[in-house]
């Protein structure tokens, strides 16, 4: 799923840039980055490092418990919008903890009221998902919250995603909680498209086939369905290079 596939980031911060041929040097160079970390986040205190540090441990010494308490701790004392996302990510998938959903999206709601937008579009995905055998939560999802949180992720962090999510809320509308209006469905998946959301661009080229939200216009229709079926091509194209590259190994 979508939200498998995002909650547990990546650590490329980590050494980013660094070109090192000889073993010895790349022990040398490690040491010292952990040496560096330890340092900014212990001494100096500082979120930033904490997090790389968490990173470290992570991404380059695969100690995820460690990784784990260290996010945990910069999440909790230093309110570090993107270690709280970190946190969750591990609950939901039960790395190097128990599986927790319910715990995950509190670390999301956290990490997205501390400012790490990615965090609001994964609290939405669990507010908007279905209750089925599939759902993990003891809590309701609440579509509700969904709407904010995309709205969010969409506004502050131009997640092409979570504007997609947004505007797919207002073309058929929810009980309760908003109603159809394809004047804000048209502005979020142009918006959408704009950042690179396939789902977007076809929005988009319906709409002004139709003319919803938007006045009808059968060229930007063309042109937009133009720009999806380009995404499209070059979609299939890249999971044919992977499906090639694992075929390869």
């Amino acid at each position: 799923s979508l939200l498998q596939e995002m909650v547990l980031g990546t650590s490329a911060g980590v050494g980013a840039g660094v070109d090192l041929k000889e073993s010895e040097e790349v022990a040398e160079y490690i040491d010292n980055l952990g040496i560096e970390y330890r340092f900014g986040c212990y001494h100096e205190k500082d979120p930033k490092a904490c997090h790389l540090l968490g990173d470290f441990w992570e991404g380059i010494k695969k100690d995820f418990p460690k990784a784990l308490k260290t996010y945990t701790t910069n999440c909790d004392d230093h309110n570090h919008g993107h270690s709280c996302h970190k946190v969750a990510g591990y609950k939901y998938v039960g790395k190097a903890c128990t599986t927790d959903p319910d715990e995950a999206y509190d670390y999301f709601k956290k990490g997205c009221d501390r400012g790490y937008t990615t965090s609001c579009l994964s609290a939405g995905l669990l507010d908007s998902a279905k209750v089925n055998k599939f759902y993990l939560r003891k809590v309701a999802p609440n579509p509700a919250l969904a709407l904010g949180y995309y709205k969010k992720a969409c506004d502050e962090g131009d997640n092409a995603e979570a504007c997609h999510r947004y505007s797919a809320l207002f073309i058929n509308g929810i009980e309760n909680v908003c109603e159809k209006n394809m004047s804000v469905a048209f502005k979020y998946s142009l918006k959408a498209c704009e950042l690179g959301n396939l789902g977007g661009c076809v929005n988009i080229s319906r709409m002004y086939s139709k003319g919803e939200g938007t006045d009808k216009n059968p060229v930007a229709a063309k042109e937009y369905g133009d720009i999806a079926a380009e995404m499209m091509a070059q979609l299939k194209e890249q999971q044919a290079r992977l499906a090639f590259a694992e075929g390869a190994e």
